[in-house]
């Protein structure tokens, strides 16, 4: 096999990576993300904790993620359509809603971790701060602070055709200190090392206050469980970010560094996979909360139950409504004849 075959043939993996591992990646996202804002909007058990007011907010934003970044730039690009290099408007929007959303997420998540920590304070005070109010508005804050600092995407990204192939992408101008911006400090820092370390430092502090203080006796199952159901979250993120990270990083040092096609090809499937990857927090929450919370996982039964109930319900309605219907009619048809 020749070098360019080769070449193709890397590139011909990266592609069906991006297809069918993205779709796995969506479609257990999708469900995972609807699932949770169902179980943290209607379980009265978990609404009355601030930290579910993180997570629900997380899941909003990740499932937003998913819809305008996963499915936009790793799987609709395999089946040869890219809306962004065909809609001036979503060309404008995608990487902005992508960016506001996943930082969002990272950092409600990074807040649901500090609430358990405040809530797990020997310090009276630091544990009033813990309320449902302070978490609405350090959501709605975090959303402000992201929304305004992407907005430089909207103005900068645009559609243009490359040179050599005449290939009309969706990219951002040509404006240098913007693109050095992004790469070198929302990519690294803000997608991962910053919310990554407060993630960790949290954690850390949880549960050094559970152990010194003895605190696991003195607090509610439901507490126990959202302390477990948030770590392994984390877990998941922190597997995700700190790979395509590095690969990120490796990348901008080695930006100058003279290299062959068949080693860029090679690279760019470590850029897919650890793209991909990055996702798993965004993705997979749902089924990890299911595994390590028996709470979580009665009260998902209980609510699958209730649905089951409603359905039938709602069907025995329609029978009686389509018998009171037919029996008019019937008494009508026997008059006449």
């Amino acid at each position: 096999m020749s070098s360019t075959d080769n070449i193709k043939y890397l590139n011909y993996i990266s592609t069906q990576l991006n297809i069918y591992v993205g779709i796995i990646f969506y479609v257990f996202g999708v469900w995972s993300n609807i699932f949770c804002i169902i179980m943290f909007r209607t379980v009265k058990k978990l609404k009355r904790n601030p930290s579910s007011t993180y997570i629900f907010a997380a899941s909003i934003c990740s499932l937003v993620l998913l819809n305008t970044s996963l499915l936009s730039r790793s799987i609709l690009p395999g089946f040869k359509f890219d809306p962004s290099s065909r809609f001036f408007v979503w060309c404008k929007l995608r990487q902005y809603l992508g960016q506001v959303s996943a930082i969002t997420a990272l950092f409600c998540v990074v807040w649901a971790m500090m609430d358990q920590y405040l809530s797990t304070s020997n310090r009276i005070r630091l544990r009033h701060l813990s309320t449902i109010k302070n978490a609405r508005r350090l959501v709605f804050l975090t959303f402000v602070i992201w929304f305004l600092h992407g907005l430089p995407l909207v103005i900068n990204n645009q559609i243009s055709v490359l040179a050599p192939n005449n290939v009309t992408v969706c990219s951002l101008s040509r404006d240098l200190t913007f693109q050095t911006y992004t790469a070198y400090v929302v990519t690294p820092f803000f997608l991962g090392i910053i919310p990554s370390f407060l993630m960790v430092l949290f954690a850390i502090l949880v549960y050094a206050n559970v152990n010194y203080l003895h605190q696991e006796q003195m607090r509610t199952r439901i507490q126990r469980q959202l302390t477990r159901m948030i770590t392994s979250q984390i877990v998941l993120i922190l597997i995700g970010t700190s790979a395509y990270t590095t690969l990120t990083i490796y990348t901008l040092l080695t930006v100058s560094v003279p290299k062959a096609p068949i080693r860029q090809a090679q690279e760019n499937i470590g850029l897919t996979l650890a793209l991909l990857l990055s996702y798993t927090g965004y993705s997979f929450h749902f089924y990890i909360y299911m595994f390590v919370s028996s709470s979580f996982r009665k009260h998902f039964k209980e609510l699958i139950r209730k649905f089951f109930r409603y359905l039938s319900h709602h069907y025995r309605v329609i029978n009686i409504t389509k018998l009171h219907a037919q029996g008019p009619r019937n008494s009508m048809q026997r008059y006449t004849a």
